[in-house]
């Protein structure tokens, strides 16, 4: 068997027994590092061969740290039996030795494969982008009129310090010193920096209903949902806030086409929502979104003009026009 940290044996063998098998006897450990995600954490793949009572067999398992927000994002969601995440555990006595310097926690993760859901230029079906509304609705629907104690909010604050100091008006502001964006995207300018003079106010609408407020990813972006046998599983719930769903939808359901998949499964739950209503928030969050995440692309665009169709992707999130026509059940 591969030298395993002897905590990391533990977390493996708890984590194996209680989703996989009971009585499972671990006979070797093939680990891999992964790629980390934004926030920078040591991921790994372990190759388990174990036997148990029913014979011989083999499985993967993931392990990353994770701050305690998010394992309790993600135990919340694990208690409500919620099927599009990975399961997960930690240790059932955390000893200090299982915490980082700054209090991240080792957690191990059902593998789930590496297979990133399609970006929002990519071509994506109808089943798939069906099965992910399902997911977030039912994500959604169980968690309204209940924020716990450890969930923040999403406020007018949170809007203001994301775009106006760490994300879009940076990014903004050096793109269109550069003469070539200012001319390519000459005509969007006006219009994005109009939709950002109102923007705090125009989310005003969504953060003010308590009828909106959920739990929420906050970060849905295509790294955060894998799919597997064709089922999508949303994961790195660090960004995870208490705030209106609208949210988690204009990233990847796009479009008011592709996010009627979202209002039909949120009506499935039982929540009826008007069409024109659903277009009218949808279209203040889809502003936000493409503010929100806009940065990256400006970024990358100074630098390689190629990535302009990503530009225009969220300048159409800001400006309405790649969001298409209210769809009329």
């Amino acid at each position: 068997m591969q030298p395993v940290d002897p905590l990391v044996h533990m977390l493996l063998v708890q984590t194996l027994r209680r989703f996989v098998a009971a009585d499972a006897i671990i006979d070797d450990i093939r680990s891999t590092a992964l790629t980390g995600g934004m926030s920078g954490s040591a991921v790994w793949r372990h190759q388990l061969q174990y036997r148990s009572p029913a014979g011989q067999a083999s499985t993967t398992l993931i392990t990353k740290e994770a701050d305690v927000h998010e394992w309790q994002v993600i135990q919340h969601l694990q208690r409500q039996r919620q099927p599009h995440i990975p399961f997960a555990h930690t240790l059932d006595r955390p000893e200090p030795a299982t915490r980082s310097v700054d209090g991240r926690l080792l957690i191990c993760l059902q593998d789930v494969g590496d297979q990133n859901r399609p970006t929002s230029l990519e071509p994506i079906s109808a089943t798939e982008l069906a099965r992910e509304a399902t997911a977030l609705a039912a994500i959604h629907a169980a968690n309204f009129n209940s924020q716990p104690a450890w969930l923040p909010s999403m406020n007018a604050s949170y809007i203001e310090d994301m775009l106006f100091v760490r994300a879009w008006r940076p990014a903004w502001e050096a793109a269109c010193a550069d003469p070539r964006f200012a001319s390519a995207f000459r005509d969007a300018i006006p219009r994005v920096e109009a939709a950002a003079a109102t923007i705090v106010d125009d989310m005003r609408l969504l953060l003010d209903d308590p009828s909106l407020q959920t739990l929420i990813h906050g970060d849905l972006n295509p790294s955060n949902v894998l799919v597997s046998d064709g089922q999508p599983y949303v994961i790195d719930w660090q960004a995870a806030v208490y705030g209106p769903f609208y949210i988690d939808l204009p990233h990847h359901h796009c479009t008011l086409a592709q996010a009627e998949h979202y209002r039909q499964a949120m009506a499935a739950h039982g929540y009826q929502i008007d069409p024109q209503e659903f277009a009218e928030r949808y279209r203040i969050a889809a502003r936000y979104i493409g503010l929100r995440y806009m940065w990256w692309t400006l970024e990358y665009w100074l630098s390689d003009q190629s990535q302009t169709a990503w530009v225009q992707h969220y300048l159409g999130l800001v400006t309405g026009d790649g969001i298409g026509p209210v769809i009329l059940a």
